[in-house]
């Protein structure tokens, strides 16, 4: 359930801003996602992330990250 940031890109033109990002997992794989819940203009190559589930509208919960 944490990591950090792999790599990641901000969608500033979507309405609203995003970011998705690669996450590398502690326990050594990487995953692609979106991180929630913060600042976009601060995020980080390397700040740690855990991750938080999401109810989707008509689905499972879903796996984001958000900074730890």
């Amino acid at each position: 359930g944490k990591g950090k940031i792999y790599t990641f890109s901000v969608m500033q033109r979507a309405d609203p801003p995003y970011c998705i990002a690669y996450v590398e997992l502690d326990e050594g794989p990487r995953m692609m996602t979106n991180i929630v819940d913060c600042d976009l203009a601060t995020l980080k190559i390397g700040q740690p992330v855990a991750l938080k589930f999401i109810n989707s509208e008509n689905g499972p919960p879903l796996p984001f990250f958000a900074p730890a």
